[in-house]
């Protein structure tokens, strides 16, 4: 009883801080700890009465300026963010045994003293993460990731991927360290998947519509913890179906996923909640919620005497389906010609990307999934960096093309919001001096573009054109060319003459396009990109003076 009374003094004074403030003086940008702390002061009196050990947190948005001006210098990755929306961060507090990389503090932006925005898990913890959800949009989603493991890569599947044609990803960001330092930590940026997103059409189909109510995620690997946060949720009235739980599996289909612990030579985790194209009108109140994320977010460990330890099974991704665009290949073949033929003509360009040979191959943007196997199991397996895989989307990528000697590059391919295959879609300019999104243009910018070619494609209306150059005025003779083109400034991306600019030098002058087609109609995961057209991305050039 005598060390019961002070811990308790300790622990009310908590439950009041995590109401408010998150046991921490709130910085600009964190936003508030807790979304109800009605709820938060009797859940941590429970789990704590319960002998659950409790430890604060708070929620960050992460931004491509944190990215820049953190991730890239201390990791030399910015995993190819998605720049259609910055990403919600659950930041937790480190437990005093838990080994945290030096190299990866303040990754993920400057955090508050003693805070992570990775985290080791014991068999019996959890993270806990409530709070009112954003307003409507087209896409909200919570994911875990593997962040980084202990082990190696061996030389030949290093080397296979160094020869991989047509592999858009630049081979440093797919084999790394922590720290960068090529190879010698013993430990690989992994960030691979863990399992499916709980996206707002899962959220859905559990508890009913989902935006501006609140929600609340336990992510353990223990179903005996989740068993007795969920009593203690319960016991505050949350409704079961308004919980969900990310399962960190015990193996994939490769072998064990581990160890878990606190220990330097554990797997570490990552956490983001993503939000994407609010409803028309609710873009003010958007960016509110994500300044300041109205979340709780805590760590807990559970006791003993809960029970012995339950780890789940094999992780496994459900199945994606797609209404096949099969039927449109010829009318893309036609608009891919009649592009070509356009810029050669109205802007006296030059390409090479128009004899039926190139358009059938060189031109081609593969699908990180499909045509490469990018998938949680297969990079933990051989220590390669899955750049936050996840089964949410369709994800084509072009590699890394230059931009300062006047090229001109279009994208064309079928619009999947209008084949029926994606709620939204997003082209995105990519820089691969950072591996960082950078810019994005969503389907409503892509719808129509392709409307001046509909004498020649009998359904234009389920296609777009887009074009890419620093200068957009070389097509001002083309039809729909100036007002379907996205200028790249060097204040985009930086020249290859700019070698004061963060990122790699090499790479700097360079572009990559991606597309993106999030979740098919119908269903909770992105589209079959096997049943999909592969967008093409064809290369103009400035005649020979």
């Amino acid at each position: 009883m005598a060390h019961g009374k002070p811990r308790l003094r300790y622990s009310m004074t908590c439950v009041m801080l995590l109401a408010v403030a998150g046991c921490g003086a709130q910085q600009a940008g964190d936003g508030p700890a807790a979304a109800d702390g009605s709820i938060t002061t009797g859940l941590v009196e429970h789990l704590q009465a319960s002998g659950f050990r409790v430890s604060p947190g708070y929620a960050r948005l992460y931004t491509q300026q944190d990215c820049k001006n953190s991730t890239y210098p201390l990791v030399k990755n910015c995993y190819a963010n998605n720049p259609a929306a910055p990403y919600v961060m659950p930041i937790v507090k480190t437990w005093p045994n838990e080994y945290v990389d030096p190299a990866v503090v303040n990754a993920f932006g400057r955090l508050r003293p003693g805070y992570s925005g990775t985290y080791r898990l014991e068999p019996r913890d959890a993270v806990v993460v409530y709070g009112k959800m954003p307003p409507p949009a087209r896409y909200m989603g919570l994911q875990t990731f593997e962040f980084s493991q202990n082990g190696r890569w061996k030389s030949s599947d290093r080397l296979k991927w160094e020869r991989t044609a047509g592999q858009p990803v630049p081979l440093q960001y797919l084999f790394d360290t922590i720290p960068p330092d090529g190879g010698k930590s013993g430990r690989t940026q992994s960030v691979s998947a863990l399992g499916d997103v709980v996206n707002d059409v899962v959220m859905k189909r559990q508890s009913g519509y989902s935006f501006e109510k609140n929600r609340y995620f336990v992510i353990t690997p223990s179903a005996t913890t989740d068993r007795a946060v969920r009593r203690a949720l319960q016991a505050q009235g949350v409704a079961a179906d308004d919980i969900f739980t990310e399962r960190i599996p015990d193996r994939d289909a490769h072998g064990p996923i581990g160890p878990l612990g606190m220990g330097r030579n554990a797997v570490d985790f990552l956490t983001t909640f993503r939000y994407a194209v609010p409803e028309p009108g609710r873009e003010q109140a958007a960016e509110k919620w994500r300044k300041n994320p109205p979340l709780t977010v805590m760590r807990v460990r559970a006791p003993a005497s809960v029970g012995p330890v339950q780890r789940y099974g094999a992780m496994a991704f459900e199945k994606r389906t797609a209404d096949s665009e099969a039927h449109l290949a010829g009318d893309l073949s036609t608009l891919v010609g009649a592009v070509c033929e356009r810029v050669r003509t109205a802007a006296h360009l030059n390409t090479g990307d128009c004899a039926q040979q190139a358009r059938s191959a060189s031109t081609l943007m593969p699908d990180l999934v499909r045509d490469f196997g990018f998938t949680g199991p297969y990079c933990r397996r051989i220590n390669m960096n899955c750049l936050g895989d996840e089964q949410d989307a369709a994800y084509f990528l072009s590699r890394p093309l230059p931009l300062d000697s006047g090229q001109v590059y279009a994208v064309v391919d079928t619009l999947a919001t209008e084949t029926g295959n994606a709620t939204y879609a997003a082209l995105s300019v990519n820089d691969p001096s950072l591996m960082a999104g950078v810019a994005n243009i969503l389907d409503d910018g892509l719808k129509g573009s392709a409307s001046s070619y509909a004498k020649t494609v009998r359904q234009a209306q389920k296609f777009f054109v887009h074009y890419f150059t620093r200068d957009c005025s070389v097509l001002r003779g083309v039809p729909g060319g100036p007002e379907n083109c996205t200028r790249i400034t060097t204040g985009l991306l930086p020249s290859r003459a700019n070698t004061s600019a963060e990122g790699d030098p090499a790479l700097h002058g360079a572009f990559m396009a991606s597309l993106r087609d999030y979740v098919k109609p119908g269903t909770e995961r992105g589209p079959d990109s096997t049943k999909l057209l592969t967008p093409r991305i064809l290369t103009f050039t400035q005649p020979a003076k």
